[in-house]
């Protein structure tokens, strides 16, 4: 699934990560974990597809078959929960019912909030909705970067829920906390700062 040879990343004059190497591969989690700055977020952004200045070999899948979320959340602060939702399955030709939209907000307890408008919610109830698009996701790369920080216990565990369920059907899981997380399938540690 994602198959990194040799990688050296730079920001600016400073060096990254150095001949890194990294393979995951399907119904596998992998957990970057490290000092801010060492290259974690960069490396997911390298495996989405979003950052093309590097050397080295990336083989990883197509950016129709990989689901990014990163630290900005991709939302319209004019729609609803609901409305960025569908939005969202449109430009991946999904086209789910009106039933489904709001399950899918359900699953992270944001009520009648889903109904308005996204600026008009707090910075937990808008990481949620964002967390909402992988109730309804069919890429089978999820690249999570800080998703599981600033949630509180429900939040976590429905995230921590769908991670190893998404794991356990075949998806493959790489992202980063600074905190554990336990799910219920095997985690593979990788501390970039050690590497």
């Amino acid at each position: 699934m994602i198959n990194l040879q040799q990688i050296t990343l730079h920001r600016g004059d400073r060096t990254l990560l150095s001949a890194f190497d990294l393979t995951v591969n399907p119904g596998e989690a992998v957990q970057l974990i490290g000092p801010n700055g060492i290259g974690k977020s960069s490396l997911l952004r390298l495996c989405a597809g979003l950052l093309k200045e590097f050397e080295g070999n990336a083989s990883i899948p197509a950016m129709s078959d990989t689901l990014y979320f990163g630290h900005k959340y991709g939302l319209r602060g004019v729609l609803s929960g609901v409305e960025n939702l569908r939005y969202h399955c449109a430009l991946r030709d999904q086209r789910p019912t009106e039933g489904e939209l709001i399950d899918a907000l359900s699953q992270f307890q944001l009520g009648a909030s889903m109904l308005s408008r996204v600026a008009n919610l707090s910075e937990g109830q808008r990481k949620r909705v964002a967390l909402s698009k992988l109730v309804l996701a069919n890429e089978s790369l999820w690249l999570l970067d800080e998703a599981f920080s600033s949630l509180d216990t429900e939040g976590l565990s429905t995230l921590t829920a769908l991670c190893a369920a998404h794991v356990s059907n075949g998806g493959t899981l790489l992202f980063t906390s600074h905190q554990p997380v336990l799910l219920s399938v095997p985690v593979r540690v990788i501390d970039l700062g050690a590497a």
